[in-house]
């Protein structure tokens, strides 16, 4: 029993110092790689061109371009990515992966939101959301998908209800103990 308490405590700590990392990932540096960059100093603005590479903490984005826009305050920053495929990674607070990927990956630092546009899709575990444009709330981890309304294509969702029986097992568990 003593060992249970023990172990249920380093788990515990364990748990807390990795949500406290990915809430850091707002806190961390932007730091941006690519084959070359041209900056427009009068404008604040920066261009990263081919094979571009960014991260933040968890957050990684991939793109052929991304166009950073330097806000008159810190932490304002403005970043558009494109690409044939632009892509976003981040883990999430519960460790689960969020991949997502568009023609367009709009970054607004400040609001901690990301804005995919052109064949916009999202994938966790199994699920699967794709949509033509698709808002994502970083510190919320809420998502507006939205489909074009000259289209007639819709919103799309597939989804595993076996990831959702697991998810309440295991907080069934928990309260169990």
């Amino acid at each position: 029993m003593k060992i249970n308490k023990i172990s249920l405590i380093v788990g515990m700590i364990f748990c807390s110092l990795s949500v406290q990392s990915l809430e850091s990932d707002y806190d961390q540096p932007i730091n941006v790689s690519s084959v070359s960059q041209h900056a427009k100093m009068k404008s604040n603005t920066v261009t990263f061109l081919k094979e571009v590479l960014l991260t933040q903490g968890t957050i990684k984005i991939t793109a052929n371009e991304l166009v950073v826009i330097r806000g008159e305050k810190a932490n304002q920053e403005i970043m558009i990515a494109k690409g044939d495929v632009a892509t976003f990674y981040q883990t999430q607070e519960d460790g689960k992966p969020f991949d997502a990927e568009a023609n367009t990956i709009h970054y607004d630092v400040a609001k901690a939101k990301i804005t995919l546009t052109g064949n916009a899709q999202v994938k966790q575990l199994d699920s699967q959301i794709n949509g033509s444009k698709i808002i994502y709330f970083l510190e919320t981890e809420e998502l507006i998908v939205e489909s074009d309304k000259n289209s007639k294509e819709r919103v799309k969702t597939v989804f595993l209800p076996a990831q959702f029986e697991n998810k309440d097992d295991n907080t069934q568990q928990a309260e169990d103990k």
